[in-house]
């Protein structure tokens, strides 16, 4: 009887295995592999973290958080035996360039990423779930870091136009949908005004636009016909989906939501970018339908409550760091511009001179002076 006992286990021990090794055997046939994904979040961490006594910063976990379960249950749905042999998706967690966020914020955000493609398949399913484990553990670590003051005067602003200029295109995958989240008010104020430059009515900041237009009746128009926008990048990203989300337009002005997303889908498309969406600064449960509703899947409720202390044990070194280099760059560019003027007035001068030892023959009429403009330093 225990003999037989003994060989009925073996056997339904035996048949498990069987089924396993099935499985691993169909997930490693040669199938084509699912289409590939690439995932970029881009933290904008500039003042708009102090927004709500800092309760801005539970909600910007909650959507980094909750793209990365859909990034999951994308995954899953690519491979239901969820051992992704064939899957090789990425994704990966960026801090918008600021001039004053502490470096080792950067490298935290390092550690926010996964990249199936160069990872042995068996070891696949476990850097998901480690992956996860980090998210849910780091963010908290680096948005308390990014707390550098509770004085918004203390925040230059994420440099997000930079981020497109600079070092988007090397985060982008050629054989991939690439799909950029920014998390963001929206506003890409990043420098003091009069350091921002401008080109006609072309801004590196939505602020200076909507500040200019805001008192016009005929703004709409006035927008289009003037050609009022952000200064464009000169690159194309014709393979990319934009995500703006918790978007949070000011409340003084009825048009200011509808003339701030305007005015990044006029640059989008510049960029040659057709496919982007706007989500505003909402609940965590708009937000988190909003996010299924973008990347097709169900994710399961969220039990956790959303908790955060503002951040009040704060380093002074870093913000007098930063005025000292703001200091700096303002000294640079009035250097510049004293420099281009006296260039221009010993110039003048000097033609001046000349005009009076060799006067013309003949002038009957008095010529206008004309006013000479100086544009923006870059």
């Amino acid at each position: 009887m225990k003999r037989l006992t003994y060989l009925v286990m073996l056997a339904l021990a035996l048949a498990g295995c069987s089924e396993f090794e099935q499985a691993v055997k169909d997930a490693k046939k040669e199938t084509p592999p699912p289409p590939k994904d690439n995932y970029i979040i881009l933290l904008d961490l500039s003042d708009r973290i102090l927004t709500y006594n800092q309760q801005q910063v539970p909600k910007d976990i909650f959507a980094v958080q909750s793209i990365y379960k859909a990034f999951r249950a994308r995954l899953e749905a690519k491979d239901p035996t969820r051992l992704f042999y064939t899957v090789n998706d990425k994704l990966k967690v960026l801090v918008a360039p600021q001039r004053n966020t502490p470096r080792d914020i950067y490298n935290m955000a390092g550690d926010l990423r996964i990249a199936l493609a160069g990872v042995q398949p068996e070891q696949k399913a476990h850097l998901i779930e480690e992956t996860e484990r980090k998210f849910d553990s780091l963010l908290p670590v680096l948005y308390k870091k990014a707390v550098i003051s509770n004085n918004s005067k203390d925040y230059p602003g994420a440099d997000i136009w930079r981020y497109f200029n600079e070092d988007l295109a090397g985060d982008l995958e050629p054989d991939a949908t690439n799909t950029l989240f920014i998390i963001t008010d929206g506003y890409l104020d990043f420098e003091p005004t009069e350091m921002r430059p401008v080109s006609n009515n072309r801004y590196t900041s939505c602020s200076q636009i909507i500040k200019t237009l805001r008192n016009q009746p005929d703004w709409q128009a006035r927008f289009e016909s003037e050609d009022y926008g952000l200064l464009p990048v000169k690159k194309k990203f014709s393979n990319l989906k934009v995500v703006l989300l918790e978007v949070n337009p000011k409340d003084e002005w009825p048009g200011e939501f509808t003339l701030l997303t305007d005015i990044w889908s006029k640059w989008l498309e510049e960029m040659g970018i057709t496919s982007y969406s706007f989500i505003k600064d909402d609940n965590v449960h708009e937000l988190n339908e909003s996010i299924e509703k973008l990347m097709e899947v169900s994710l399961p409720g969220n039990k956790q409550k959303l908790a955060w202390t503002a951040v009040m044990d704060i380093d002074p070194a870093l913000v007098a760091q930063d005025s000292l280099e703001l200091a700096t760059l303002k000294k640079k560019v009035l250097t510049t511009e004293i420099i281009t003027k006296n260039i221009l007035t010993d110039t003048i001068a000097s033609i001046t001179v000349k005009d009076k030892s060799n006067p013309p023959l003949k002038r009957s009429v008095k010529q206008k002076q004309e006013a000479v403009t100086f544009g923006p330093v870059y």
